[in-house]
């Protein structure tokens, strides 16, 4: 056998997959993060038949390195989901402006009632006081 001109042949082998749990070493975490990850969907995982978690490293490189599936997706959905809660609460505060405004009117005409009463003479039952 001839070996290569560089000395010994190493050869670096790649795991096709990843259980949480190697990942999990791998990124020095727990596997509760790495189970959340894959239940948010922010990391790709697949089931086996064995009911085992298998995770591919290109999933993996892109979670670690922020790139996820759901990321720009979520970004998407989260920035929607803020809009639709702006436009929400502006309606809500303008609903509460039209009625304070009301309220205040109402008030006012009370108060101007109240003043009216007190400003009358009071008038007796009997004609003798």
């Amino acid at each position: 056998m001839s070996e290569p001109a560089g000395g010994m042949h190493t050869q670096i082998r790649t795991p096709t997959h990843m259980s949480p749990e190697t990942a999990a070493k791998a990124h020095k975490v727990s596997r509760w993060t790495i189970m959340r990850a894959i239940k948010s969907g922010d990391l790709r995982a697949y089931r086996d038949n064995k009911n085992h978690w298998k995770i591919t490293p290109d999933s993996f490189f892109a979670w670690v390195n922020g790139e996820g599936p759901s990321s720009v997706h979520s970004a998407q959905e989260t920035t929607g989901a803020l809009r639709e809660r702006l436009s929400a609460e502006t309606v809500r505060a303008d609903i509460a402006e039209a009625l304070l405004s009301a309220t205040e009117a109402d008030r006012d005409h009370w108060r101007e009632m109240a003043k009216k009463l007190v400003e009358k003479p009071r008038r007796s039952w009997w004609s003798w006081r």
